[in-house]
C-alpha cells in the first residue's frame, strides 16, 4: 500500500481520518467496495456466493476426476466451490444395476470428499433418483402399477436412508417431461402415469424427511427454449403433484444452454418468480453454456460473448432474491467447471467449450463476469448492513449494477489498466469518497 499512495500527507489525510473511531464504521465501509474492485491472487467463488446471498457455488463431478491431482487442486482449492453434485454415481443404473443389490462405492467416494472439505466442507447435492435414462435393462421391462409402486419404493427408499443426514437436496425425478411439453414414455409413467412423479416425491419425504427435494428439467428457463409449452405443463404437474400429497420443495434449472441464445436475464427472473408461487425455492443445477458450432481456434469474442451470456443466468439468480428479499433462488452448480470433462464434446461433437476453466484449467472470461459480479453485490450487501445507499465515485453513486458494468474485468484489472494502475485508481476513488463524506458529514456526527 505504502508503495502505491502518495507519500504527501495533504493527499492522505483525509485517509488517515478515517481511523478516527467515529468514523471506523465509514472505513470499513469505503474498504469493501474498494475489495470489489481488485481482484484476488487466489479467487473464491463460493465464498463470495454466500456474501452475495446464495447458499452456495458448486460444481458436479464423476468419479474418474478423482484420480486427477490437478482438477482436484481446483475442485478442493481455495474455496471456488462449497457444493458438489454427483453426475453419475448416485444414478439407477449405477446404483441398483441388479434388482434388489444395491452398491454405493462411487457415490460414497464423492459424498466423502465432500465431507472432508479440504478448503472447506461442501454441501452435497444428491442427483437423481428417478429418471428416465441410465435405467438397467430390468427396470425397462413392462409393469403392472402394482410392480412398478414396489420397484420405486424400494429404490428411493434406499437411496435416501442410505445417504440421510448427508444430501442437503435430492433430484427425486429427473427430466420427465420433453421439450414439447409431453410426458416422457419413460417405464415409470407407463406403468403408472403422472402418478409416478407424486409417488416418488411422498416416498422420498418419508425416507428423508430432513432433505429439499427438487423437481429437476431442462428448457425451463424460457419458453424460448422449448418448441413446446414445456414451462406451463411442468408448472400444473407440480400444482398436480402437491395437490396430491407429494413434497416438492425447489425446482432445478439445468441451464445447459448455447452462446448467443442464452434468455434475457430478466425473462429467466420472470419464470423462477412463475416456479416460487409453487414451490419454496429454485436453483441452477447444471450450468454450461457452449459454443455452437464450435469454431476452432478460440477467439476473445467467443468468451467475451460466453462471459455476457454465464453473467445473464447467474445475474438472474442473484436478482430473484433481490426481489423476494432473500435465499429463492439458492444455488448455482456448474456441470463440471473445465472443458476437460465436459459432457458436450462427446455427445455433441460439433459443439464444446462450455464451460468456466479451459481445458488446461485456465480461466476464462465467464469466470472473472461471475466472479465481479458476486463481488459486487456483495458489495451492495454490506452498504446496506451499513445504512448506506451507495458510495459516490465523484460523478454519482456508485450501485450494484454500475459494479456490474465492470463484469469482463479479469486478473489484468480495470480495461486499459495494469494491476498496479488498477490498485492506484480504486485507492484515489476511495480517497475522493473519503474527501466528500468528511466535507459534508454534519457537525458533531
Amino acid at each position: 500500500m505504502k508503495m502505491l499512495i502518495s507519500t504527501e500527507f495533504s493527499a492522505i489525510e483525509p485517509f488517515l481520518s478515517l481511523f478516527r473511531p467515529r468514523s471506523f464504521p465509514l472505513l470499513l465501509v469505503l474498504l469493501a467496495f474498494a475489495s470489489t474492485l481488485l481482484p484476488l491472487a487466489s479467487a473464491q467463488l463460493d465464498k463470495y456466493a454466500k456474501l452475495a446471498g446464495l447458499s452456495y457455488f458448486g460444481t458436479a463431478v464423476d468419479n474418474p476426476r478423482l484420480y486427477n491431482e490437478q482438477y482436484m487442486s481446483v475442485l478442493q482449492g481455495s474455496g471456488e466451490f462449497g457444493s458438489l453434485t454427483p453426475i453419475n454415481a448416485q444414478k439407477w443404473k449405477k446404483t441398483e444395476e441388479v434388482q434388489g443389490v444395491f452398491t454405493f462405492a462411487e457415490a460414497d467416494a464423492i459424498a466423502n470428499t465432500a465431507k472432508a472439505g479440504v478448503g472447506g466442507m461442501k454441501t452435497l447435492r444428491c442427483h437423481t433418483m428417478v429418471w428416465y435414462k441410465g435405467l438397467p435393462s430390468w427396470v425397462e421391462t413392462t409393469y403392472s402399477r402394482d410392480d412398478m409402486e414396489k420397484i420405486l419404493a424400494a429404490h428411493i427408499q434406499n437411496l435416501a436412508q442410505y445417504f440421510k443426514g448427508r444430501c442437503y437436496a435430492w433430484d427425486v425425478v429427473n427430466e420427465a417431461i420433453d421439450e414439447n411439453g409431453v410426458f416422457r414414455q419413460s417405464p415409470m409413467y407407463k406403468a403408472m402415469g403422472l402418478d409416478f412423479i407424486t409417488f416418488s416425491f411422498k416416498t422420498a419425504a418419508k425416507a428423508d424427511p430432513g432433505a429439499k427435494l427438487y423437481y429437476n428439467d431442462y428448457a425451463l428457463e424460457s419458453p424460448s427454449l422449448s418448441p413446446g409449452p414445456k414451462i406451463s405443463i411442468t408448472l400444473a404437474m407440480l400444482r398436480t403433484v402437491k395437490a396430491q400429497g407429494g413434497t416438492v420443495h425447489g425446482v432445478g434449472f439445468q441451464s445447459h444452454l448455447k452462446v448467443g441464445l442464452v434468455p434475457a436475464r430478466a425473462e429467466i427472473v420472470n419464470t423462477m418468480q412463475q416456479f416460487l408461487e409453487v414451490v419454496d425455492e429454485v436453483a441452477i443445477t447444471e450450468l454450461d453454456i457452449r459454443h455452437s458450432p464450435l469454431k476452432v481456434p478460440s477467439t476473445r469474442e467467443m468468451w467475451n460473448a460466453q462471459a455476457r451470456d454465464y453473467g445473464e443466468v447467474v445475474g438472474a439468480c442473484l436478482d430473484v432474491n433481490k426481489g423476494y428479499g432473500g435465499r429463492k433462488c439458492v444455488g448455482v452448480t456448474l456441470w463440471d467447471f473445465t472443458d476437460k470433462y465436459s459432457w458436450v464434446p462427446s455427445e455433441i461433437p460439433t459443439e464444446g467449450e462450455a464451460c468456466m476453466w479451459d481445458n488446461n484449467y485456465v480461466k476464462k472470461p465467464a469466470y472473472w463476469t461471475v466472479l465481479n459480479m458476486f463481488k459486487a453485490y456483495a458489495a451492495g450487501a454490506s452498504r446496506r448492513r451499513a445504512g448506506m445507499d451507495g458510495v459516490d465515485d465523484g460523478n454519482g453513486t456508485v450501485s450494484e449494477l454500475d459494479l456490474e458494468a465492470a463484469a469482463h474485468r479479469g486478473p489484468e484489472g480495470l480495461p486499459g489498466l495494469g494491476r498496479e494502475q488498477t490498485t492506484k485508481t480504486v485507492v484515489a476513488t476511495t480517497l475522493a469518497t473519503a474527501r466528500r463524506v468528511r466535507s459534508t458529514a454534519r457537525p458533531g456526527a
